[in-house]
């Protein structure tokens, strides 16, 4: 059953690396010829990474591959990015409950195994907050991470942390500290020379600048960021950066100046998929195209602007179908798995009947043997085996049960079984004791009683043959 459900399970997976692109082939590869179910559980995370963008549906069942393989393997590092990667899937297609529930599962494995990853995943939940709305949780969960950063002198993700506080504060309109945490961004991200982040966060200083109403500033800080969000490929914000230069120069009745730099920002937009930041700027391109009386560009960029937001919809919509049909695929998965669970429950009570089946039968053993002419140690021996497989079969039940109440803590349950092997183990040697006691002193007095004494007498003296003792000490 074990082995159909995973050639299952690789049969879907070969169907979703259909036609991806060089990396997934590298792993198409690797998943055909790897055997070891830890190195399948890596290459199925990091092929959901790969996918979750362009595909975050494939993603989140990718996910859950690894995460089952990683979870049956106690692979905690693959259980935990894979829950992570479902995460990501979940919020890139606006499911954002289940995201959260998901970072929270993952949260709880980083900590148990003290991982340097925790700030990164508290940095994932600060963005799904600020995707969501909830500016006061976003900002929460970003000083924590930013903390964690600090605390273990992970100063390679410092600055996104701070770029993160510093866009939260920004959108709640408390500028002095966004600027603050904005600049300490900028700082360190110079010295490290990341463009990436120095081109988002002079983008960002143009737009809490323009808040301010400090527009030669506002105009000095995006036209700083352009070479490096170019340089970078940063096309995204490149288009955001533009349409902040727009606004600034309409409100600074610099018209053609804002019309050339807002339908700059467009077909930046437009061009690269980015459908939110094209509506946006086709957006201010009507309002300001009909301020400035000019109906007919007014009209056409009116008409985009509904063509892109029926888009936004129709997209909206296809996400919440993705939702039904991610949500179904992964619930047959769930089934599957939990069919192999109860296959493992059911061998393993199995185990326990046998084992509970056999405490019983030794203990008839041991009578039946110390009816027959054997050596005293024999009769030791499955005495001991007897009273041991009772009492190890004890401490094998109260095990699950103790685990459970004690929440695994490996201190609290070594105190508890202490504490029963105090008071089991003087019972189990007074019992050993008396059972052998019993059986040996049974065995000797069914072969040494004087009938059967007088009997052997009798035999001996009519043979020439004499006959060994019945039981030796």
């Amino acid at each position: 059953m074990k082995r159909m459900l995973m050639v299952a399970g690789f049969t879907m997976l070969g169907l979703i690396l259909w036609g991806q692109g060089p990396v997934a082939d590298s792993l198409r590869t690797l998943l055909k010829t790897e055997n070891q179910v830890k190195a399948r559980a890596d290459a199925l995370w990091n092929l959901s990474f790969e996918l979750q963008d362009s595909k975050p549906d494939s993603s989140l069942l990718l996910g859950q591959q690894a995460y089952f393989l990683a979870k049956d393997a106690g692979y905690l590092q693959a259980e935990a990015a894979s829950l992570g990667q479902m995460a990501t899937a979940y919020k890139n297609m606006g499911n954002f409950p289940k995201s959260l529930e998901n970072y929270i599962a993952q949260l709880k494995i980083e900590e148990s195994i003290k991982s340097p990853k925790l700030g990164v995943v508290y940095l994932g939940m600060a963005s799904l907050c600020d995707n969501s709305g909830d500016l006061d949780q976003s900002l929460h969960y970003a000083k924590k991470a930013d903390s964690i950063f600090n605390k273990n002198n992970q100063l390679q993700y410092t600055p996104y942390s701070l770029l993160d506080i510093g866009d939260v504060f920004e959108k709640k309109n408390m500028l002095d500290s966004a600027i603050m945490y904005t600049n300490r961004c900028l700082t360190i991200s110079i010295k490290t020379g990341n463009t990436l982040l120095i081109g988002t966060a002079l983008n960002n200083l143009g737009n809490i600048y323009s808040k301010y109403g400090n527009h030669p500033e506002a105009l000095k800080k995006y036209y700083a960021g352009i070479p490096y969000e170019l340089s970078s490929s940063n096309y995204s914000t490149y288009a955001e950066n533009l349409l902040g230069m727009a606004r600034v120069f309409e409100k600074t009745a610099r018209m053609d100046s804002a019309a050339w730099f807002g339908k700059k920002s467009f077909e930046i937009a437009a061009g690269n998929g980015f459908t939110v930041k094209a509506l946006n700027a086709s957006v201010f391109l009507t309002g300001l195209y009909k301020r400035e009386g000019n109906i007919d560009s007014a009209f056409a960029y009116q008409e985009i602007m509904v063509r892109l937001k029926d888009s936004i919809e129709s997209a909206e919509k296809v996400k919440e179908l993705q939702n039904i049909s991610s949500a179904e695929q992964l619930r047959q998965a769930e089934l599957e798995q939990l069919k192999l669970e109860q296959i493992k429950d059911r061998e393993e009570k199995l185990q326990l009947l046998f084992i509970g089946i056999m405490i019983p039968l030794f203990f008839l053993a041991s009578i039946v043997i110390s009816r027959r002419k054997v050596h005293k140690k024999l009769i030791e021996f499955t005495g001991i085996v007897s009273v041991l497989l009772f009492f190890e079969y004890i401490t094998l039940l109260l095990h699950p049960f103790i685990a459970e109440k004690t929440h695994h803590s490996p201190l609290i349950e070594i105190v508890i079984f202490v504490a029963i092997a105090a008071i089991i183990t003087p019972t189990h040697h007074r019992i050993q004791h008396w059972l052998i006691a019993r059986l040996t002193a049974f065995n000797y007095l069914k072969h040494h009683h004087p009938e059967t004494e007088g009997q052997k007498k009798i035999t001996e003296e009519g043979s020439d043959e004499s006959q060994p003792a019945s039981v030796t000490d």
